[in-house]
């Protein structure tokens, strides 16, 4: 059920993608920089999990998951601003978080406009 809901797979998937991103960061980064990046996208991901399991406040969550995502977006800049990932690995990632970002602007779309 909740595996099939396309905004939940490429998030996951972005989780499992930027994990052995950051173990190559240098240790300055690693452990602040980088635990903060991964630790932003579990909780994008947790809050994708609670807004589709919520009947009543799916728009509070989605809104915690739009919050979450614009944070991850610059964590991720900031690593290529270090230089931690270099321009590949960064339009990767930006690509990603685009599908992610169209795919939350619908989900809010869809239930914000209800919830008012």
């Amino acid at each position: 059920m909740l595996y099939n809901l396309t905004i939940f797979q490429k998030s996951y998937d972005f989780l499992f993608w930027i994990k052995p991103t950051v173990q190559r960061f240098a240790k300055a980064h690693k452990y602040s920089l980088g635990i903060q990046l991964e630790n932003e996208v579990l909780e994008l991901l947790k809050c994708i999990i609670r807004a589709n399991f919520s009947r009543d406040n799916k728009h509070i969550f989605i809104e915690e998951c739009l919050v979450r995502y614009e944070t991850v977006n610059v964590l991720v800049r900031l690593c290529k601003d270090y230089k931690l990932i270099n321009i590949t690995q960064y339009e990767f990632a930006a690509t990603r978080l685009v599908e992610i970002g169209k795919l939350l602007g619908g989900w809010r779309r869809k239930f914000v406009q209800v919830a008012e």
